[in-house]
């Protein structure tokens, strides 16, 4: 009878051990899920968008790349590219509807704009109508990155890093 009690004290107890392993598991598998959950909404929370003009095409072209390179680390990211005159660019950066602009000269003084230089080789591309827009000259030429002093978003300070290492 003493064997009897002992067998089935052992599987009480087995049984026990196996419901609370169990229970561990679900819990520890709702923590899992909401991580995963609180991690997919972070992502979405990268979500941005980046507008950058450039006062010359083949500027443009190479900023494209860059963006190109970004979106495969972003995909959630938007970008709008434009083009246009030096005075106009700089108006809409200090106005906020650029964020980003490359510019064939600094920027005058202003303490509320980042300008850094870069060297970029112009290259060629092809137009929507299949026409390939060209430099005359296609050696490197010295440009200008300016940004607002206070945007400190996370993909204007990639942007920039990796146009400035996209140069020589």
């Amino acid at each position: 009878m003493k064997a009897f009690a002992d067998g089935f004290v052992l599987i009480g107890g087995f049984l026990a051990f196996a419901a609370f392993g169990y229970y561990a598991i679900s819990k520890l598998e709702d923590f899992l899920k909401q991580i995963r959950v609180d991690g997919d909404y972070d992502q979405q929370e990268e979500q941005g968008e980046l507008n950058i003009a450039a006062a010359n095409l083949c500027a443009m072209q190479v900023g494209a790349i860059v963006l190109k390179d970004m979106k495969k680390e972003h995909p959630n990211l938007h970008c709008t590219l434009s083009v246009g005159e030096e005075p106009e660019l700089l108006h809409a950066l200090g106005a906020g509807n650029v964020d980003i602009v490359i510019l064939y000269s600094k920027a005058a003084r202003n303490k509320a704009v980042w300008q850094r230089e870069v060297m970029l080789r112009a290259q060629p591309f092809i137009n929507g109508d299949g026409m390939e827009i060209r430099p005359i000259q296609p050696v490197l030429q010295s440009q200008f990155v300016a940004w607002n002093h206070q945007d400190r978003r996370p993909f204007i300070l990639e942007f920039v890093e990796k146009l400035c290492g996209q140069g020589a």
